[in-house]
């Protein structure tokens, strides 16, 4: 028995050598099939496709541009190694240690990740569709301008990650944490953010058109310039973030926490805000026209030269808000509360009296 696989392995190894010519190293090739174990290797543009190594040892080893398509990898160590332009298409690598791994550019559509330690690692450029990255941890990770869309990060670890121009249409993100990430520029349009946490991120000039981040936690979050037209925030705490110049246009904030939030040049046409908690928020010159405010608490909010055009501010507490030359055309002041409110040089001053 010992012969006949002492000779598969040969065999094997034979095969290997004619696949990796001028690449990997014929000894370490034979070592890692005999022992499944091959740290510091030089096993590069080898061809293992659907090989089974479960809890290999091939820490800090040289796997770049290898063929590894459909690999069982379960549980193995890959810490810092070098897996560059590595093909990992529908490979098993859940619960594998990558850490510090250097990653860029390679291939691993529909992998399974879950589990998996990415912590530092090197991912630029990777390509990481359809994944199963479900509790992975991904802290520290850079991933600038990886290919995410469709996978499945739910309570996911990316806390502190370089997510900036990422592509993550459509991906699963429920309860992932992104606290303190690097978001700019990224396309989450479509994706599911459920009770994420993201709370001192920065999501400026990122695209999450049409997302759900409902009960999701941005509090002290940067989101200039971020396009969040037509996103459901229902729930959400944006405590003291700064969405000057955001996108909210037809957005749903209705019950969120937004007490002294930047809002300022901020577009809301269309969005709700019903019983959101806007207390103290900076609005100078956001456009709210069209939207539903209803039973909204702006007290103390700065909506100076704001447009409220034709805006529902029915039960609204304006108590103590600047409404200095605001534009409230139209608007619905039905039983608001505007003691001690500001409204010199707005519009339709006449008829807000009567609403005192």
């Amino acid at each position: 028995m010992k012969h006949y696989i002492f000779s598969l392995v040969i065999s094997l190894t034979s095969i290997l050598f004619a696949n990796s010519v001028q690449a990997a190293n014929p000894a370490h090739v034979k070592q890692l099939l005999a022992t499944n174990n091959c740290p510091n290797c030089d096993l590069s543009k080898i061809d293992l496709r659907g090989g089974n190594f479960p809890g290999a040892d091939l820490s800090n080893a040289n796997l770049a541009g290898a063929m590894l398509e459909g690999a069982n990898l379960k549980n193995a160590n890959l810490k810092g190694a070098e897996l560059q332009s590595t093909v990992l298409r529908s490979a098993n690598l859940e619960l594998a240690n990558l850490q510090g791994a250097k990653m860029r550019g390679a291939m691993m559509r529909n992998a399974k990740l879950r589990g998996a330690n990415f912590r530092g690692a090197r991912m630029r450029d990777a390509r990481l569709r359809g994944t199963d990255l479900r509790d992975a941890n991904l802290m520290n990770a850079f991933l600038k301008d990886a290919v995410l869309r469709e996978a499945d990060l739910t309570n996911a670890n990316l806390g502190a990650a370089d997510l900036s121009g990422a592509k993550l249409n459509d991906a699963d993100l429920e309860a992932t944490k992104l606290e303190s990430a690097n978001l700019t520029n990224a396309d989450f349009r479509a994706a599911y953010l459920g009770d994420a946490t993201l709370t001192n991120a920065n999501l400026s000039n990122a695209n999450f058109k049409g997302t759900t981040l409902v009960t999701a936690s941005l509090v002290g979050a940067k989101l200039l310039q971020t396009n969040m037209s037509n996103t459901n925030l229902q729930g959400a705490n944006l405590s003291q973030a700064n969405l000057s110049g955001a996108n909210f246009t037809n957005a749903d904030l209705s019950k969120t926490l937004m007490n002294m939030v930047n809002l300022t040049g901020a577009n809301l046409t269309g969005a709700k805000l019903i019983n959101a908690y806007v207390y103290n928020a900076n609005l100078s010159g956001a456009n709210l026209s069209n939207s539903n405010l209803t039973s909204a608490n702006l007290e103390g909010a700065n909506l100076k030269n704001a447009n409220l055009q034709n805006a529902n501010l029915t039960l609204a507490i304006l108590r103590w808000a600047n409404l200095y030359q605001a534009n409230l055309a139209g608007a619905i002041l039905h039983d608001a509360d505007l003691r001690d409110t500001n409204i010199q040089d707005a519009r339709m001053v006449s008829d807000l009296l009567g609403h005192y």
